[in-house]
């Protein structure tokens, strides 16, 4: 994201800065629960005000393994390592995430984050087996008043250590919407995280849709965000796909899918910005 409508960024940090087949962070998730955080970025690096975030995350298989995994990135904006204090992101759901030569999944989110605070990055899955991070941070825009950023977060779908489930069609079929839940305040960007919750996955593709409305009159946030399935070693990836729908509190979110073939079990979260 070097630039967001009229106005580009002057100003980026990463601890990735070359291409890396082992990229960012090593994340140990805890069994079931919130592991330990790792740093994505000291406060000393975060020497401007933020206004989004570039995550990266790979290599969160196991073979022959169910692979449910879910990532908070969190801020401590006293620069020390209290990363819940205060904003972040839970719950990003990243299940089977491929390594890094077979894409893994990528996320964008405009959320401020002030100079000089610390970033830091935790997991909770069905195992402890562990996943990596990158993360890029940008600010300094040329136009702030034309990037959009807030100040808060809801995750919205979160199951155990996964998604909603729902059911894609077969053969490119559409299935039918399936509710994430509702929102609390609103929201204006979106994400959508999906993927599967099985041992055993097949080469195929796979689209998704994030929806608001009520089920049946809808409006479609997020068209056909791919995820590619390119062998049967319990990998797959998605590219960084956002939306921008103006959703109310109270709002609720939907989801659909379809897949090339016979459709695996699959689940979904969705994430919103607001503010």
């Amino acid at each position: 994201m070097l630039a967001v409508g009229k106005s580009g960024f002057n100003w980026w940090y990463s601890l990735q800065i070359t291409p890396s087949t082992t990229p960012g962070e090593v994340v140990t998730p805890g069994s079931g629960s919130k592991g330990s955080y790792v740093q994505l970025c000291s406060a000393a690096n975060m020497a401007n005000d933020c206004y989004g975030i570039r995550l990266w995350f790979t290599t969160g298989t196991t073979a022959a393994t169910i692979r449910d995994i879910l990532a908070d990135i969190h801020i401590d904006p006293a620069g020390g390592t209290s990363y819940g204090a205060l904003g972040g992101i839970s719950d990003i759901f990243v299940p089977q995430c491929s390594s890094a030569v077979n894409g893994g999944r990528w996320f964008y989110f405009p959320l401020f984050i002030k100079a000089g605070s610390s970033v830091g990055m935790r997991g909770q899955a069905n195992n402890t087996s562990t996943f990596r991070c990158a993360a890029w941070f940008f600010g300094r825009p040329t136009r702030p008043e034309n990037v959009p950023v807030g100040t808060y977060s809801e995750t919205l779908g979160v199951s155990g250590n996964g998604g909603t489930p729902y059911t894609n069609g077969n053969s490119a079929a559409w299935g039918s919407w399936t509710s994430l839940g509702s929102t609390t305040r609103p929201c204006w960007h979106w994400q959508l995280c999906f993927g599967h919750n099985v041992g055993t996955t097949t080469a195929q593709m796979y689209f998704a849709e994030l929806g608001y409305g009520d089920g049946t009159n809808m409006v479609t946030i997020i068209p056909c965000k791919p995820q590619f399935n390119p062998g049967t070693a319990e990998i797959s990836g998605s590219p960084m796909i956002d939306g921008y729908w103006e959703v109310p509190a109270g709002g609720t979110l939907y989801v659909r899918g379809s897949a090339s073939g016979t459709a695996q079990t699959t689940e979904a979260v969705a994430i919103g910005i607001g503010g």
